[in-house]
């Protein structure tokens, strides 16, 4: 399907689902959703209105293990918008 005249991404989003841990400062630590991913960034899944502020600094991490044992790595992130189902980050660190 050809992109919509108002998507000016220029990187294509992929829709994947996998539950990652996102630590906010302050907050308890949530086990979340993604609904897509890009090479930038990624949209969590979250059904409550208690969504980190738009502009906040987060560490995401995927949960479980690496093919060789190693824990995932933690990764800088910024809440850039809500959205409907959920909040959209930029990874910090690309």
């Amino acid at each position: 399907m050809p992109p919509d005249d108002d998507d000016r991404r220029l990187y294509p989003r992929i829709p994947v689902e996998i539950d990652v841990e996102v630590h906010c400062p302050d907050t308890p630590m949530q086990v979340l959703r993604t609904a897509d991913l890009s090479h930038i960034g990624l949209l969590l899944v979250m059904d409550s209105p208690d969504r980190p502020p738009v502009g906040s600094l987060v560490k995401i991490q995927v949960v479980g293990c690496l093919g060789n044992g190693e824990r995932p790595p933690l990764v800088n992130a910024r809440v850039i918008r809500h959205v409907d189902q959920g909040f959209a980050v930029l990874f910090e660190d690309v």
